[in-house]
This record gives C-alpha cells, structure tokens and sequence, in this order.
C-alpha cells in the first residue's frame, strides 16, 4: 500500500514524487545485509531515497533538456571569468572547470582566487565575499528552475523567483562552506601534509553531507534559515540513505577528476583556447546535474525527513 504523505508547514500543496521514484519507493522490502554495509548499499524496498544511479541520471536529464538552466550556467561561467580576468586574474585556465561547482567545491575556488588576485589580508577577504554573494544568488536561481522543472509545472519564471526567495538560505550555505574551509585551513597544516590532506577532504565531504539538500528545502517549503538547515542534516542522516556515496562521487569528481585532466590547467593566460571553454563547459553541465541530483532526492524523501531529531534506543 502506498504510503500516505503529509503536507509541508508551509502550506502549500507539494508536488506529486515522479512515477519513477514512487516505484523505487514502494518496491517490496527484502533482508537487507547487515551491519555496516545495510547503511552504505541498501537493497531495493529498503530505503525511501532513489538509487544514486538512478538520481544523477534524472540530473543529466533535467538539466540537459532544459535550455533555461544551460544558458543561465554558461552564461555565469562566461561573465565570472570575464569578471576574474577584468579583476586582474591571470590564470590558469583550467580554473574554468569549478567555476560553476556546488559548495563548498565552489567555495574553496572563490577563496582562492580572491586571495590569488589581490592576496592574503582584508582586500582579498572582501573580494573573496564578494565572489560568495554573487555566487549564492546564481546557485539560488538554478535551483529554482531545476526545482520546477521536476515538478514539471511552473515557468521559468517562477522558478526563478521561487530561487530568489530561497537565497538566504543557499548565502548561510556558503558562509558556513567558507567559515568551514578557514578553521580547517588554519588547523589542519599542523597535522602534516598526508593528514592534512585527508583532514581537507573530509571537511570537503562532511559539509556537502549536511548542507547538499539545503537549496532544494528552501525552494520547495520557504522555511526559515536554520529549520531548513535542520531539515537537509535530517535527512542526510537518514538510514541507508547512500547519501555519503553521493556526496563522495561528486567531491573526487570535481576536484581529482575534472582538475586534472583540464586542458590548459597549468598555463598563465587569460585567454583559454577553444577547446579548454569546451571541457569547462561540459564539466559545468556535470555540477549542474549533480545540483539536480541532489534535488530529485530531496523532493523524493521530504515528507519522510522526521520535524525533530530521532532517538536512538540504548541497548
């Protein structure tokens, strides 16, 4: 039997969950594996998330059959590194692969290059600032219009204000992404450079894990800041979720991956050649997708997130 949803605090009606999901969903449980590995790869009725196959393929497909969303993220990589040349950036070219990277990929990145233009101290912290508000409003927008889009009602339109309404949200994302990526900057060099490096990454991880469904929650239900940032933790700790794989997939995706086999990665110009915007392109349609992929999974299980934390039983 088809469980029966509730309607979100905010009044409104929500949209149906797409067939797709409804029949992962509804599936017949079976024995799942126990132990450490029932959390990680949960068998099929044994979860309410869709698969992570199954999620970053409608991601492709929402983002690749919407020309709004394209032209909206190719159009910001466009005019973000006009903006960074205008600025005094130099390069490398291959920069242009995270330029439409999701927090705190994307985080990172705007640090780096605030601090890489105008260097360490208050004129870089600013910059750096500046490029996070900029970037905020853009993730806020695209969400709007891939949230939309899976609804499959709506205009861009609205889309588009619904992301606006949803921007002081996806801004705390960001500044808890930087504020995150300082303090481990400042702590971790004192582990050594091979803890360090995995202490980086783990940061990395850990604040997509939390804060990855945040925009999607603040688009579809207009709650207030921190009951959203609630939520999206709720959820991400939701039992054989297989949301650590996801979020593991796109940090070694983003960073190892589309890094370092962009053309043009190592070269001081402002001035990328065709074929580098090609691979940067391609490589901001994958972020893109993976935005959407984690809000096909949020809209998916959002009326089986819990409004208060769950107790665990002691044994």
């Amino acid at each position: 039997m088809s469980k029966k949803r509730r309607k979100p605090r905010s009044g409104k009606r929500a949209a149906p969950r797409p067939q797709a999901v409804l029949e992962e969903v509804e599936a017949p449980a079976r024995p799942a594996p126990p132990g450490f590995f029932n959390w990680l790869m949960p068998r099929a009725g044994d979860t309410v998330f869709p698969s992570v196959s199954r999620s970053v393929a409608r991601g492709l497909l929402v983002v690749g059959s919407s020309a709004v969303i394209l032209g909206v993220t190719f159009g910001f990589v466009f005019l973000a590194w006009v903006g960074l040349v205008a600025l005094g950036f130099e390069g490398p070219p291959g920069r242009i692969v995270d330029l439409a990277a999701l927090p705190p990929v994307s985080t990172y990145f705007d640090a780096l290059n605030g601090v890489g233009i105008y260097g360490y101290g208050l004129a870089g912290m600013l910059v750096s600032m500046g490029f996070l508000l900029l970037r905020a409003l853009v993730v806020a927008v695209v969400t709007g219009l891939i949230v939309v889009r899976l609804e499959g009602e709506g205009t861009a339109l609205e889309g588009l204000l619904r992301g606006l309404r949803a921007y002081p949200t996806v801004l705390t994302v960001n500044v808890i992404a930087m504020v995150s990526m300082l303090a481990g900057s400042t702590v971790l060099p004192f582990l050594g450079a091979g803890i360090g490096f995995l202490g980086y990454v783990a940061v990395l991880v850990a604040v997509l894990f939390f804060l990855a469904f945040a925009p999607a929650a603040a688009v579809r239900e207009e709650r207030p800041v921190v009951e959203t940032l609630r939520r999206s933790g709720r959820a991400a700790l939701m039992p054989r979720s297989r949301h650590i794989l996801m979020c593991l997939l796109y940090i070694f995706l983003a960073l190892p991956m589309l890094l370092a086999f962009a053309p043009e990665g190592n070269f001081l110009t402002v001035n990328p050649s065709i074929r580098a915007w090609v691979y940067g392109l391609c490589a901001s349609f994958i972020h893109v997708a993976f935005l959407a992929a984690f809000s096909y999974r949020w809209m998916a299980v959002e009326d089986e997130v819990p409004e208060r934390p769950v107790k665990r039983a002691r044994r």
